[in-house]
């Protein structure tokens, strides 16, 4: 196996001191007087021996390592089915590019939040996005370190934390408002984790809107499901009471996707017996059949911005926006259509 050309050996051949090889190659030769005959001889032996500066020192010499990581609630989100993930890491990846940074995925967390700030701000990487539910005791704990970090998709508790999110609240009433206009009045909803501050602002949202309009939504009209793997008997109940809810919001695309499949294994039409609005309009909602109504929050643009903002803090600049919260839309789809519950009956 051949050895790796190091710097000594360009100073040996080119007969000058190792730091001189080093001002040279770092393009500091001018402000340390060296002549232009012995840099030009130093870049000629340099480049004889096919010498490559060691990435590793040079990141130790800057304190730098010009590398990102992507931090979420638990290392599985990275495995997960799910159709949001894989257009958070596009946006983030895709900016990482245009930054010339690269991106790490975080998948091997510590025992507690100490030991994984003490991880992440060890010189691994020169900045975090971080996805973590509200309280997460990880994010104080890296602000405390001072590594550079931005909280995308979530707003954190921790004063002084810059983050990019959705208005989800307002998601959540541009989904009422949408069942209410086609005529429903008895609604549903699947909720995320009471942890998680943007599927309780979009439950809340929803709700708010649903009981100021008159409409009806009791609390057993409201079932948790954290993902699309959780068990689904209080959803099956509901749709199988006598008196169920003809129109249904779900906090998130995936588990649309398997309210969809539940409802039409119980006999149910979706939209003609059920109509359903997911929450993110990822591309899948194209590909279910009916296609998915869901409210769009703009998940690679949001990501791209989320590493933009985390690049210009990590380059020691302020940004020109700190607090980013990006207004929804609702794509409306084949999943929902004029109540015909009244009808029938």
């Amino acid at each position: 196996m051949m050895r790796r050309t190091t710097i000594g050996d360009v100073a040996r051949e080119a007969g000058v001191g190792k730091v001189t090889v080093s001002y040279v190659l770092n393009g500091r030769a001018r402000e340390r007087g060296i002549s232009e005959a012995t840099s030009q001889r130093i870049i000629n032996t340099a480049r004889s021996l096919n010498y490559t500066a060691n990435a590793v020192g040079q990141m130790l010499a800057q304190r730098r390592t010009n590398a990102i990581a992507i931090v979420f609630q638990g290392a599985s989100y990275f495995a997960s089915t799910s159709s949001f993930i894989p257009e958070v890491l596009r946006g983030v990846c895709e900016e990482g590019v245009e930054q010339r940074v690269d991106v790490m995925l975080h998948t091997n967390a510590a025992e507690n939040p100490d030991s994984d700030a003490s991880y992440l701000a060890s010189g691994r990487v020169d900045g975090a996005l971080i996805l973590r539910d509200a309280g997460d005791p990880l994010i104080k704990a890296l602000k405390d370190r001072r590594l550079p970090i931005v909280s995308f998709f979530s707003r954190p508790d921790e004063v002084g934390v810059p983050f990019v999110d959705t208005d989800n609240y307002s998601g959540g009433r541009l989904a009422a408002q949408h069942l209410l206009g086609l005529g429903h009045s008895h609604f549903a909803m699947i909720a995320g984790s009471e942890n998680s501050v943007d599927a309780t602002d979009r439950k809340n949202g929803f709700v708010a809107t649903v009981r100021g309009a008159g409409a009806r939504i009791d609390d057993r009209d409201i079932v948790v499901m954290y993902s699309p793997l959780d068990q689904p008997e209080e959803f099956i109940n509901l749709m199988q009471s006598p008196d169920r809810p003809t129109a249904l919001f779900v906090w998130s695309d995936d588990v649309a996707f398997q309210c969809m499949s539940l409802a039409t294994n119980l006999g149910l039409n979706v939209p003609r017996d059920l109509s359903i609005v997911g929450f993110d309009s990822t591309s899948a909602c194209l590909r279910v059949s009916p296609n998915l109504t869901s409210i769009r929050q703009p998940i690679t643009v949001m990501a791209r911005t989320a590493t933009r903002m985390l690049t210009t803090l990590m380059r020691g600049q302020i940004p020109e926006m700190d607090q980013i919260v990006f207004p929804p839309q609702i794509d409306v789809r084949a999943s929902t259509a004029p109540c015909q519950l009244s009808a029938q009956r």
